[in-house]
This record gives C-alpha cells, structure tokens and sequence, in this order.
C-alpha cells in the first residue's frame, strides 16, 4: 500500500463531497484554499465569509505541529489574515530536516469553543483502528492511558452508538461516551473506509451548539486505490511531501509511467552522487540499492528507480534520455549499473536498443561515464552484444554481462572503477563467537 499524505484542504473536500444525504452528523467545513496562484485581493468575492469575524489562518503543505512552531495566526479580520499569508508566503523554512517554501495556505473561521477532543482511524492487518481522547490539542502524546483505542473487524462498515457509547460491539474494552460527536464520528469512519483513507486524524474536533467542527484535519491516501476512487477523489492531485521537490525529468518520467503498460520509475536522490542505476524489477532495485549503499558512502547513490513490463523501444530510448540529461549535468566520474535478473518475457535485446539509442544522443557529453550491465533474458545475447560494441564504437567505457555473473557482482566493479569501497574487501571479518 503507497500511502501518501494530502493537504488539509483535499481531506476537508473529500468529506464535503463524499458525505451521503441521508447520513446524520455532517461537520461544519468551511474553508478557502491558497495556493501560488490565488489573488489574495480576490479572495472575499468567491468566500464573502471572510469579511464577516475572526479567521483562522496557517499553512498547508503536511506538516505536523503547526501550532507548536507558530505557524497558525488566529486574525481578527481578514486583513489581518492577509497580511499573515503574505508575509510567508514564498518563504523558505526549515521544519525538522527538511526545507521548504510555504505556498499553500488554509484559511478558516474561527470557532470559539470549551472542548477539544482527538479523533484518529487507523488500519491494521485484520482491523481499522479507532483513537479518541476527550482532551485533544497540542499535548495530545503525552495523554498515554487517556488515549481509547478501539478495534473494529474490517468487514464491519459502521460503528455503533448507544447508550454506553461507541465500541466495538464483538468484544469489551475502551469506549467513547455518547455525545453529539457520536453520529459525526460514526459518518467518518464510514468515509475512512469508503475513500481508502489509510490515516485520517481530526485534532482536535469540537462541538459548539450541536454542530461539530475539523479544527485540524490530516488524511493520507493510498496511491493503489486511485483506479477505483477516480469517482470519489475527482480527479484530485496526490502533492509531493513538503520540502520535496520534483525535477522536469522526474516529471517526464511519472507522465511517461502512467502512460505505459509497463513500469518507469524515477526518483532523484543526489544530483552530485556518482553512482546511477536503470535497474529492471522492483525486487532487484531494492537488491542493488542496498548493495550500493552498503560498500560506499550512501551520499554516492544519485537516484532509485526501476523497469519492468516489457517496455517498447521508444519508451526505453526516452526513460534512459531523461536519466543520462541528469548525468551530463554531474561534472565528475560517474558510472551507470544497468543490472537486473534473468527476465521472464521482457525482450533485452528490444529494451537495449531504446539503451543505444539514447547514448548516442548524449555521446557527446558522456566521455566521464563508464557502464557497467549484469542483465540475461529472452534474447540477451543479441542485447548485450548490440550495447557492447555501440559503446565501443562511441569509445565509452562499457562491461557487460549476463547470466554468467551474479547478479550484483558489476556493483563491486563499478564501485572499484571509482575507488568509492568503503571498507575493502580483505577488511571484512566474521566475528567469533566464541572469544577465548
């Protein structure tokens, strides 16, 4: 499951757009969203409530504790609110390790209220979660025992309100009280379910004269679902995590990747790192990610990324030209593993000519790349051939191997070429364990 954090305003969205009519217990959501391109002078004439009270304003771009590092402004108008936005938007922070700027903001009205309580569903293996607490807020970790958490069977779509509050009706344990809250978190966790919201938090979660308000609302989804949620999310955009930010040729390559039958995948680590991988196979990625990271400094790998799924000539050609783009930029020794086990019915010889034909494309900017290639399949020999003598003939350096070679052994090659091994291999020793 691929589980990936949205922004506040989608998760308050999708509640809005998703809520059955004849379910009872609809929260009060009401909000405007500011991303880079809002007019912020512009702003009432679509939300006139925002020339009416006191405002909540902070930002929107998932991450935690908002609260706690002073990024939630309580304005008395919403020029007060205004003001707040712009002086951060487009600013640069640090929040934990990472940096990011600030460009999506949340605006909201303020609700004066006496109570706040915690409401989150989670999902295990054979249940989905529910935690509640009666003092929700800021300090909420540090609640330990007041923290009811509660198990329902998946197969159970609904959870029960009475007079003894909601449980889960098949065995004992924590409950929560019966309020005016019980019929709002009861259409929740219906949506948690129906949404495939694998987190959905409210803290806190108020109720003031009989309607109930999200003060703070975090949600992930779960990326596996969008096929079957196309419907209910509408075409909503999954966002990058904050402080991530996605290059031209990463985008090329996700578009690519929903285009195709097959799987291109990219990611980015280190523009500077010397070690790149094409790696085929999700399972032989990971194999050649941990290998690399483990005999050198793991700043030296550049990216993760994988193919699979036989793809054409012309998708291997553009995916190869998007990564080796990134290479040519790198001003130092580099090397490219094309590794990959023995495949089924990917074609080799078909996916490296959409290799060779990227190469020559960059020839020219490549004299600093030696490639190193462990792969065998249907018709790997014509493939492996066809690599070897087209780089050859271009004169950059090229080893190539099949299923004669385990399958990581061009890791240690590569990694040697560059003198980049962490410890050597006559250094590596197998402890006693039995010291005398």
């Amino acid at each position: 499951m691929a589980q990936k954090p949205i922004r506040e305003a989608q998760a308050k969205q999708l509640i809005l757009d998703n809520w059955p009519s004849d379910l009872p217990g609809k929260p009060e959501i009401k909000f405007a969203a500011v991303c880079p391109k809002t007019n912020l002078d512009s702003l009432p004439s679509r939300h006139p409530w925002l020339n009416e009270g006191k405002l909540v304003a902070k930002p929107d771009e998932m991450f935690g504790k908002r609260g706690k590092l002073g990024y939630v402004k309580i304005a008395e108008n919403y020029e007060e609110a205004k003001r707040w936005i712009e002086e951060f938007r487009g600013k640069e922070v640090m929040i934990g390790e990472r940096i990011g700027k600030l460009n999506n903001f949340l605006i909201e009205p303020f609700i004066e209220h006496q109570s706040e309580y915690y409401l989150a569903f989670t999902c295990e293996r054979e249940n989905d979660i529910i935690h509640f607490s009666e003092r929700g807020g800021i300090d909420v970790e540090e609640q330990g025992d007041a923290m009811a958490t509660i198990k329902v069977p998946l197969s159970q779509t609904s959870i029960i309100g009475s007079e003894s509050g909601i449980r889960n009706p098949t065995e004992g344990g924590p409950r929560i009280p019966d309020s005016d809250l019980s019929p709002t978190i009861n259409g929740l966790f219906a949506l948690f379910k129906k949404l495939d919201l694998p987190y959905l938090e409210f803290n806190p979660i108020t109720e003031v004269n009989g309607k109930v308000y999200l003060l703070d609302t975090v949600a992930r989804v779960d990326t596996c679902a969008a096929y079957r949620q196309r419907n209910n999310w509408k075409g909503m955009e999954v966002p990058e995590g904050f402080g991530s930010t996605i290059l031209p040729e990463e985008k090329k390559i996700q578009e690519m990747d929903e285009k195709s039958g097959s799987s291109l995948k990219f990611v980015l680590l280190n523009p500077q790192g010397r070690i790149w991988t094409m790696v085929a196979g999700g399972g032989a990625s990971i194999i050649y990610a941990d290998d690399i990271t483990s005999l050198a400094d793991p700043k030296e790998l550049a990216n993760y990324g994988e193919w699979s799924g036989n793809p054409t000539t012309d998708e291997m050609e553009a995916y190869t030209s998007e990564i080796l783009t990134l290479i040519e930029r790198n001003d130092q020794d580099q090397v490219l593993i094309v590794g990959g086990g023995i495949a089924n019915f990917t074609d080799v010889k078909k996916t490296f000519a959409g290799v060779i034909k990227a190469i020559k494309k960059h020839q020219s900017s490549l004299r600093r790349l030696r490639i190193f290639v462990r792969r065998a399949g249907p018709n790997d020999t014509e493939g492996l051939r066809a690599l070897q003598e087209a780089c050859d003939e271009m004169n950059i350096p090229c080893v190539t191997h099949g299923a004669e070679l385990p399958m990581t052994d061009v890791v240690g090659m590569a990694i040697d070429s560059l003198q980049l091994r962490r410890i050597p291999n006559s250094e590596f020793r197998i402890p006693n364990p039995n010291p005398s």
